[in-house]
């Protein structure tokens, strides 16, 4: 490949960057979902999403109370965190066509539940 040819694909790559980072951040404010621990039946929830910079931070509210998300990681196709509601749950959760996720959680007892996470609809909607 020549000189010419690499500084092609380098520009390339280099404007396509920001599209791949923006495809890397959820949005803001209060998402909708539903949680079902190992055994139990799904239960409505929210989460608290709130982003600034390169940080998430995320609160899922339950009927129980409130629990922060820690080790959050927001990648293209997926979304990976762990909360401790008594026990560490790690949850990986995959983006679906309509930019919500869901997927499964495992406890430290190796207890598997499930988790849907749906963002805030969009003003005009």
């Amino acid at each position: 490949m020549n000189r010419s040819s690499r500084i092609f694909w380098l520009i390339g790559a280099l404007l396509l960057l920001p599209q791949f980072a923006s495809a890397q951040k959820l949005a803001p404010g209060t998402w909708t979902g539903t949680v079902a621990p190992p055994g139990d039946a799904a239960t409505p929830v929210t989460f608290d999403v709130k982003v600034g910079g390169d940080s998430t931070s995320i609160t899922i509210k339950t009927p129980n109370g409130e629990v922060p998300f820690t080790q959050i990681k927001v990648l293209a196709d997926r979304l990976t965190f762990v909360f401790t509601p008594g026990i560490a749950v790690n949850c990986t959760l995959m983006l679906r066509p309509d930019k919500s996720y869901a997927g499964e959680c495992t406890d430290g007892n190796g207890g598997k539940g499930q988790m849907v996470m749906v963002p805030p609809a969009k003003p005009g909607n």
